[in-house]
């Protein structure tokens, strides 16, 4: 009888030990989905050009890397952009990896893509794709090892005719978002 009850005891304890780690772990780590929309940027260098009056784009204002004429005709024309930016500060509250998304627009398959600088991490090149003409979320291919603190975020220009309305910046790997989001001004730094 005495064996059974510590038996029942030590699987009791053990019971208890994981159940105390397992919720360590999932309350250790919160999940962070920062939103930024790309009008509220704390520097802007011509050509970029926030523009208003979209009402498919968040608050109705976008920042865009205008259309040029002549506009490119194949891809690989003016894959370097003409140094077009928009830079924001934000600021990040736990240590981890993040996953940059960006609420994108793109006029063709000449204008559908744009350099991402986070920090002085090498530039990411982000869109490619083949949805022209409506609001799409594209994601940085490879994320980010942030530290907890302000960083630096730079969209610049590579195609005319692109245009940004948010970024997000999160280390939920579960996040994956599909319509325009709620910014967190908290996360914005303004000065």
């Amino acid at each position: 009888m005495t064996n059974g009850r510590v038996r029942i005891g030590a699987t009791v304890l053990l019971i208890c030990a994981l159940v105390g780690t397992l919720a360590a772990v999932v309350f250790a780590a919160q999940r962070y989905n920062i939103v930024i929309e790309t009008e509220h940027y704390n520097a802007i260098k011509p050509s970029t050009a926030v523009k208003a009056g979209d009402t498919t784009a968040s608050n109705g204002k976008y920042t865009e890397y205008p259309l040029k004429r002549p506009h490119a005709t194949s891809e690989n024309s003016g894959v370097q952009g003409d140094g077009g930016s928009v830079y924001f500060k934000v600021r990040v509250p736990e240590q981890g990896n993040y996953t940059v998304w960006v609420r994108t627009w793109w006029y063709d398959a000449c204008g559908n893509s744009f350099f991402l600088v986070v920090d002085d991490k090498p530039a990411q090149v982000v869109g490619g794709d083949g949805t022209f003409k409506t609001w799409k979320w594209r994601k940085a291919p490879q994320p980010y090892a942030l530290t907890a603190g302000v960083h630096s975020v730079k969209i610049q220009n590579r195609e005319d005719g692109a245009r940004a309305d948010q970024f997000l910046i999160t280390n939920d790997t579960r996040t994956i978002p599909t319509r325009a989001m709620a910014e967190t001004p908290d996360y914005r730094v303004t000065e």
